[in-house]
């Protein structure tokens, strides 16, 4: 099946290879790891079987691992491999794909796309870019959609309250200048905010962390040096994150949660698909494109009109302003490197990445994002232009990420919540929280790290 040409490349250096086609008459049996049988059937399976009958496809339900939120998924996602051999993989997450790409596991598919002359060029540049910098430079694996980010925002409170309309490529600045803009002075249901988190149904500690996470992941901060294994926020820039943070927060401007914990049978102020922007309280929020099936399907609640909602570019950085971070790849297909049947597995890849494909699901509504460029249009009237304008800067990609320890990032959460919440109450100066944040985030980061050196010793 393989033929191996005398130039190399990839993570590994090794040889480059072709792969011979599949013959007329020629059988084969593969396996794919995916989140559901029936779903992989329904999205692609049936239709690819149509078009390869001869290629027996068998799903590998990830189910099992999925259901379990207190598990390492890395460490389940390889067991599964392990057990069940499969030829394409699903990741799930572009980190734990860079790992297996560097670690020699996914086969490299540059020769293969040029060999079939498998069309890359209309594949949305930031997709492929990312692609490649998690294989140092060579593809290990295509998707056919992204995840994005965008600044929503409701129309016709701006117009009721004579602010201007929000554009694009805006800096966290001028977003929380409009924000702050509206009144702040109303009770109960009358209350409007300028600006909500789209995690609106976080508790005081995690919104006020994440909004000033985001100020500063848009500047291309980082909590963590990966490859020094350091905690970093003891620096200028965290600091003037922190300023427009609480500038912000404190301004009356920002919803900042409640002091409840949220009860987990029950998801606060999001009852029935409903939100705060929903809701029409919220004149701007920060979401992915998956909220405008929510903000589609709110329009048949009783509970309140429907929003005049629209959207613009996620924050930027002024000193780079046609970059950001908000692009990121989930359900990211690759071939085993150890697949007895390489050639059949890439046909599924490449059907599934395949434009006919594309242009198949173009009218899908479930808010997916197209990774191929021609099918960027609009929904429900509304350009989705937006997700797609901004470049990534190959510096914001957090290469690397997949070395913090899993045990990581939900103590550093917690404890940086709290430091945060006491320069809001005046408990605490900024750079009092950022010491602390930065002397305990190491000592989490050791802590983490020799445990989870120790359960790989463990199992190894």
């Amino acid at each position: 099946m393989l033929l191996t040409g005398c130039t190399s490349g990839g993570a590994g250096d090794k040889p480059s290879k072709t792969l011979k086609e599949l013959g007329k008459d020629e059988k084969a049996s593969i396996k794919v790891v995916y989140w559901d049988k029936n779903y992989f059937f329904q999205k692609y399976g049936n239709l690819f079987s149509a078009k390869f009958p001869n290629i027996d496809v068998q799903v590998v339900s990830m189910q099992g691992m999925i259901r379990d939120p207190n598990k390492d998924m890395n460490k389940e996602f390889q067991k599964l491999i392990d057990d069940e051999k499969p030829d394409v993989l699903m990741f799930q997450s572009s980190d734990l794909f860079e790992r297996w790409a560097n670690d020699g596991k996914l086969y490299q598919l540059d020769d293969v796309i040029r060999q079939d002359k498998f069309d890359v060029e209309n594949i949305l540049p930031s997709v492929i870019e990312q692609i490649k910098a998690k294989g140092n430079g060579n593809i290990y694996g295509l998707a056919p959609f992204f995840y994005s980010r965008a600044l929503f925002y409701n129309k016709d409170l701006f117009e009721k309250y004579g602010v201007p309309l929000p554009k694009n490529k805006m800096s966290w600045d001028e977003v929380l200048d409009l924000a702050k803009r509206f009144p702040k002075d109303g009770q109960g249901d009358n209350r409007i905010y300028g600006f909500a988190s789209s995690g609106a149904f976080l508790d005081k500690k995690r919104i006020s962390l994440d909004l000033m996470s985001s100020i500063g992941w848009t500047s291309g901060l980082s909590y963590v040096d990966a490859g020094k294994g350091t905690v970093t926020l003891q620096s200028e820039g965290w600091k003037n994150a922190l300023v427009t943070a609480m500038e912000a927060l404190k301004s009356g401007a920002v919803y900042t949660g409640t002091d409840n914990k949220p009860d987990p049978n029950k998801t606060v102020l999001m009852d029935d698909g409903r939100s705060l922007f929903a809701a029409g309280k919220v004149a701007m929020t920060l979401d992915g494109s998956y909220a405008m099936p929510n903000l589609q399907n709110a329009r048949n609640l009783p509970e309140d009109p429907p929003v005049n909602w629209d959207i613009v570019t996620v924050p930027v950085d002024p000193k780079n302003p046609d970059v950001s971070n908000a692009v990121s790849l989930s359900d990211l297909f690759a071939v085993n490197v150890d697949s007895s049947n390489p050639r059949a597995a890439w046909e599924l890849v490449k059907f599934i990445n395949s434009d006919e494909m594309a242009k198949l699901q173009a009218k899908s509504e479930d808010g997916s994002l197209f990774s191929r460029t021609a099918y960027v249009k609009e929904r429900n009237g509304r350009s989705l232009e937006p997700f797609y304008m901004l470049k990534t800067n190959e510096d914001m990609l957090m290469k690397g990420v997949n070395t913090i320890p899993f045990g990581f990032n939900q103590p550093f959460n917690e404890m940086a919540g709290t430091e945060i919440l006491a320069v809001i109450e005046g408990t605490k100066s900024m750079d009092e929280a950022l010491k602390t944040m930065q002397e305990k985030g190491q000592e989490i980061y050791i802590k983490a790290k020799r445990e989870q050196d120790a359960n790989n010793a463990k199992e190894n």
